[in-house]
């Protein structure tokens, strides 16, 4: 094919309403996170319990190893019961507050989102914890460094002789978590460094979440957490005292118009957001602080005895190269997944047979036909992708590839991201991995059917777009 044509739809598809909590098990939803938060938030301000919310739930076990408790203190003692509680929140809170896969492939401590996307609660916990401390630097003991590197910068000699330093909101979400997890995978200890997703048993009533490939120790599920715990904590610890409540935090992060009204400050957006957060080296920088760190753990001793400054650097170096690659890359789009999944920035998510993204939008009615559907919640799906062929132009299926725009474009354009998402984003990637000919051409779905697709105003606006036929 010496050309590759791309047809712009629009398809206008219905809300779907986010169900209620059924009266057996709570589901592992984030809406029963924020119930039993509001629980714990009243009987903190009424003075039956003397801890905040993140302070209970490291003292019911969330993050309280050693490494976490040098960076955020001492987890608190928690009383024996917690009489406000019922025993189903009780329950649900031991769950989801410790993180473990276990050896059936069952990832457990993580909650499905609105959006279709699975977090992990612990590393979310962790850096909200952090944000709340207040975002601290803290000096890195001596004999967690080498002789000649206790006083000087390894990563940046600008400053030489300030104490080395390690950034408590990075370390207790993503620094730590990825340094470990590539060196079990350097020692063969770990078959694989990041992923995978999972599929949940119900949408409705989730329970169980199988991972759907080997298990790593830095699951999808984990690193969403980790990430939403940075942009979170980031956002804590420059807001001053009094904070929000974190019930209110967490519905305007996943459920609501964003972090204090900022539509583009919400969870389908973490992946752009923690990059605009993390400056070139930094995350690089706190991968070694917090390896250095937990050399001087016991515990640690095993897998990093013997191992220097410099192999701490190069293992650095390489995980947040791959990491980079794999979850915070500009051209996401490449991956090779199935057909009937959806999939945004990279992850993977079943679609619309039982279980997947029709929770937030009936997705259904498009992604069996068209190539990727992109929605207004800053996301693209994936339909039937780049090896199937579509069902969304008659007669011209097998010449092109088609991609839906999500709504109503007969006066009015798609949200600016959703544009750029495209435009500036999936087409010239779709391009550097060799998806499209560099000399692509894009139609609008009326020039080839007679249909109003994709609207007046989306169609004046592909018409200058590059391709455009």
């Amino acid at each position: 094919m010496g050309q590759t044509k791309l047809w712009f739809l629009a398809g206008l598809l219905g809300l779907c309403t986010w169900p209620e909590p059924g009266k057996g098990s709570l589901p592992f939803h984030m809406n029963s996170v924020i119930q039993v938060v509001e629980v714990l938030e009243s009987h903190h301000l009424d003075g039956h319990l003397n801890l905040t919310v993140t302070e209970l739930a490291r003292g019911l076990g969330c993050c309280d190893s050693e490494f976490y408790q040098l960076l955020l203190g001492e987890a608190p003692a928690v009383p024996p019961d917690l009489p406000f509680l019922s025993q189903e929140q009780r329950s649900f809170l031991m769950r989801v507050l410790k993180h473990k896969v276990q050896a059936s492939s069952t990832e457990q401590g993580v909650v499905l989102l609105p959006d279709g996307t699975t977090v992990a609660v612990s590393p979310l916990v962790a850096g909200i914890e952090a944000g709340l401390k207040g975002r601290r630097e803290m000096p890195l003991p001596p004999e967690a460094l080498e002789p000649l590197l206790v006083t000087t910068e390894p990563l940046n000699q600008t400053h030489p002789g300030l104490p080395l330093t390690i950034d408590a909101l990075y370390a207790v979400t993503i620094a730590k978590a990825l340094g470990v997890a590539f060196l079990l995978a350097q020692a063969n200890k770990s078959q694989v460094l990041m992923g995978p997703n999972g599929c949940w048993d119900s949408v409705s009533e989730p329970q169980n979440f199988t991972l759907l490939g080997r298990p790593s120790n830095l699951t999808d599920a984990f690193i969403n957490g980790a990430l939403d715990g940075v942009i979170l904590g980031a956002h804590l610890a420059g807001q001053g005292m009094p904070v929000a409540p974190l019930s209110t935090l967490l519905r305007e992060y996943y459920a609501g118009d964003g972090l204090a009204g900022d539509g583009q400050a919400r969870s389908n957006f973490r992946r752009q957001n923690f990059v605009q957060l993390t400056e070139a080296g930094q995350l690089e920088e706190q991968v070694v602080r917090s390896l250095q760190l937990l050399r001087a753990l016991p515990w640690m001793a095993p897998l990093l005895s013997g191992v220097g400054d410099g192999d701490l650097l190069a293992a650095a170096s390489r995980a947040v190269q791959e990491f980079t690659e794999a979850y915070l890359g500009r051209c996401l789009f490449l991956s090779p997944h199935q057909p009937g999944t959806c999939y945004t920035n990279g992850a993977t998510y079943p679609n619309c047979k039982g279980n997947g993204i029709c929770l937030l939008l009936s997705f259904c009615l498009l992604l069996p036909c068209c190539s990727f559907v992109v929605g207004s919640d800053g996301y693209m799906y994936q339909g039937r992708g780049w090896h199937w062929v579509g069902a969304h132009t008659r007669g011209y299926n097998s010449k092109g590839y088609g991609v839906s725009f999500i709504g109503d474009y007969m006066d009015t354009l798609p949200e600016a991201f959703a544009l750029m998402l495209v435009r500036d984003n999936f087409l010239p990637c779709a391009v550097k991995g060799a998806k499209l000919q560099a000399n692509y051409t894009v139609h609008g779905h009326r020039q080839m059917v007679h249909t109003a697709c994709p609207g007046n105003i989306l169609y004046r606006e592909i018409q200058t777009w590059q391709g455009f036929k």
